[in-house]
Formats: structure tokens, sequence, C-alpha cells
């Protein structure tokens, strides 16, 4: 199961993707995406999709990351948090297998 909380995701992905995980991930969407292009490197597809595109109160973000026909999803109030836990999902079965 991957963690919600930012330091204990941080850690998860540092496991997985060792030095290709770029510093800040989880706070800073620019190195977030930078981890998204890694994961596409590995033949998965990347969406980013704002929830709540018109609201000025709510934010909400969902992360899609597929390959083969399976997908990996997270959503979150925060854009590189959102991003992070669906790497870490994907990347946790692609090494699983």
């Amino acid at each position: 199961m991957i963690d919600s909380n930012p330091e204990a995701l941080e850690k998860q992905l540092r496991d997985l993707f060792k030095d290709a995980l770029p510093d800040q991930a989880v706070y800073d969407i620019h190195a977030a995406m930078t981890l998204a292009k890694v994961l596409e490197g590995h033949g998965f597809t990347f969406q980013l999709k704002d929830l709540y595109p018109k609201s000025m109160t709510e934010t909400g973000w969902r992360a899609v990351f597929s390959k083969d026909g399976v997908s990996f999803s997270a959503d979150d109030p925060q854009s590189a948090m959102a991003v992070c836990r669906a790497a870490a999902d994907a990347a946790a079965l692609e090494l699983d297998t």
C-alpha cells in the first residue's frame, strides 16, 4: 500500500527509483513531472487531470499511469502528491514482474 504521508512516500519512492528520483518530488510538481518522464521511458503513458477546473475554492488532482491495459491512479489535493502516489503504485508493479 502506498503511503499518503509525504515523508513515508518519499522513502518508498527512493526505494523504488533509487537515484532516478528527483529531489523534492513529493512537494514540487516540476520534480514530480520529471519522475513521470522516468516512467514514460519505461513504456507508461501519463495523464494529470484537474478534478475541479472551475472551482475557486477546491483543489484536486488525479494522476494516471497506464501500461499494457493496466492503470494506476491516485487523487490528491496536491498535484505532486497525486503524481508520486500513482508513480509508486506503477513502479511497485513494474518491479514485481
